[in-house]
């Protein structure tokens, strides 16, 4: 009994080692130039350990992708949205704060040197674009301004990040919803010191 827990606090150890190399190697390349013995390298580790629990870089990634994804949906389910503002508000929110938490991870999956399917994964998991905005329009401009939305969004979360999220998550989130509820055309906003 004691063994196996002593394996497993190895075995996440050194998951937890490699997941940091990946994403210290992100910062500076993208995905497909990382080698798995460079990742190795980084973390410590000898290549054998590593193709224990992952098959390739992109193998790792993947892990690290719905680990993140696990993350934000059991944060969103314990949460009680009731009577704090707009549902859309909170969860954005809720989002932005686990992004904050996680800056160095979130500035590798956000970035030019990932894949770019976790990037609409994170921001189309809680239904942020709310349906009711487009519930009028036909299927293909609903989908049209759904990918327009997206798009900001992450585009706005990547210059958050890399200027060092000198705003709010608050104000990030309001930023987001007023854009994609109400367009740029009567934009105001009142930037406060985080």
């Amino acid at each position: 009994m004691m063994e196996t827990k002593k394996v497993d606090r190895r075995v996440k150890y050194t998951i937890e080692m490699l997941k940091n190399a990946l994403v210290e190697a992100m910062q500076k390349e993208h995905i497909s130039k990382i080698s798995v013995k460079s990742l190795c390298e980084l973390a410590d580790i000898n290549r054998s350990t590593f193709y224990a629990h992952f098959h390739d870089q992109y193998d790792l990634l993947h892990y690290i992708e719905q680990e993140v994804l696990g993350n934000i949906t059991k944060q969103l389910e314990r949460q009680d949205f009731s009577g704090k503002g707009p549902i859309s508000f909170q969860v954005l929110n809720l989002i932005l704060e686990y992004v904050q938490q996680n800056a160095p991870l979130f500035n590798a999956l956000l970035s030019d040197n990932c894949e770019p399917g976790i990037q609409r994964e994170i921001m189309k998991l809680p239904d942020i674009i709310s349906a009711q905005i487009y519930e009028n329009l036909d299927e293909r401009a609903r989908d049209y301004l759904s990918v327009f939305g997206v798009t900001g969004c992450i585009s706005i979360l990547q210059k958050w990040l890399q200027d060092g999220m000198p705003e709010s998550t608050k104000q990030i989130s309001g930023l987001i919803l007023q854009i994609l509820y109400h367009g740029v055309a009567d934009f105001k906003w009142e930037r406060h010191e985080a």
